[in-house]
């Protein structure tokens, strides 16, 4: 059976999610919000009257979803129950009339990519999930430019590890609190992680001014520092140096163009 989940799921939930990325996963902390939120229809799939599973649809536009926060219990992998959590999911996408489909998942985390493959889901992008501390920043004097007017971007937009796709417009509706920086022609959006107070996200960076790179990017962490967080974090399309961001102090979590993203038409899928 699958259904919507509800408040009374949360402790079941942290329970399967509890030794999930070492104890660090984000579900727990962004339950309730997905819960309560209309865009979303995050669902569960019981077994036998347990719940096994969870996975998360979350509406863009009315042609566009978002899938995140797929995870069955550890103790219970290997039976087929994410293949079957997925199929019903992307039944759900088509049934509501959702045209594109994306997501995102680690680079290791090969029975998801080779299940969402099969039902037709294509690589798109690569990213390098990237984190820094802000600690104590000796030179803070950097003049960034503050702007409050975010212009329309017609690439993808990160925030935490998920994705706002090109086609979406105004995407800084989505973001908490969004600021563009800018000096000279380089610019990036800064907003307020949504699974973190203490961590802001850079959503998204335009180096066009190689040269100043480097201080460009302390720039943004003298900014974050300066309203009082403790940690940056981005994701880097492949496209980009990651030198200015390594030289700077950020670091992967384990290798460099570790996070994908993917695409489906939502016609093509085989379920």
């Amino acid at each position: 059976m699958i259904r919507r989940l509800q408040k009374c799921d949360g402790e079941r939930v942290r329970e399967i999610v509890k030794t999930i990325w070492e104890g660090d996963d984000y579900i727990p902390h962004v339950f309730e919000k997905w819960v309560e939120d209309p865009s979303c229809h995050f669902m569960g799939l019981w077994k036998d009257g347990t719940l096994v599973g969870i996975d998360n649809l979350r509406l863009l536009s009315d042609k566009v979803g978002w899938m995140e926060g797929m995870r069955i219990d550890p103790a219970l992998q290997g039976k087929g129950f994410g293949k079957e959590l997925g199929k019903q999911t992307l039944a759900i996408a088509k049934r509501i009339g959702l045209e594109r489909l994306y997501f995102a998942t680690y680079f290791d985390n090969t029975a998801s990519i080779r299940m969402n493959e099969a039902f037709g889901f294509n690589r798109i992008g690569v990213f390098t999930n990237l984190e820094s501390e802000i600690g104590d920043i000796s030179d803070s004097s950097f003049a960034f430019n503050v702007d409050s007017e975010i212009p329309e971007i017609l690439d993808h937009v990160s925030e935490d590890w998920a994705f706002l796709p090109k086609e979406i417009p105004d995407k800084a509706r989505f973001l908490i609190q969004p600021t563009r920086i800018h000096d000279g022609d380089n610019w990036a959006v800064l907003s307020k992680n949504s699974k973190s107070e203490s961590c802001v996200d850079i959503n998204y960076i335009s180096i066009v001014e190689e040269r100043k790179a480097r201080s460009f990017v302390h720039g943004l962490k003298c900014y974050a520092q300066s309203k009082g967080f403790e940690r940056v974090h981005t994701m880097v399309r492949e496209d980009l140096d990651l030198e200015p961001f390594l030289y700077n102090g950020f670091k992967p979590f384990e290798r460099v163009r570790d996070v994908f993203l993917y695409f489906a038409d939502s016609s093509v899928l085989e379920i």
